[in-house]
């Protein structure tokens, strides 16, 4: 994914662009999560402490892909 530039940052409303952010990093902890997974020598405990942390990120993220959604419509229709 490509980096906004700063004029394309200014065309975006505020709060669409709070959410990227946290959407962003949301996506992050998600990737860091699953490749954590993926450690051999991980306790049971440790796999446990992953899968809750990656269940409420995805959990985070459907949500939050929601509200994402509908600002992007609402920006859309402003087009």
């Amino acid at each position: 994914m490509r980096a906004l530039s700063q004029k394309e940052k200014a065309r975006l409303n505020k709060t669409l662009l709070v959410l990227l952010d946290e959407l962003e990093e949301e996506c992050l902890k998600v990737i860091k999560l699953t490749e954590g997974l993926r450690i051999e020598t991980l306790t049971n405990d440790q796999m446990e402490d992953m899968l809750s942390e990656l269940s409420a990120s995805v959990t985070h993220l459907k949500v939050h892909s929601e509200q994402v959604e509908r600002i992007i419509e609402e920006e859309l229709d402003k087009i």
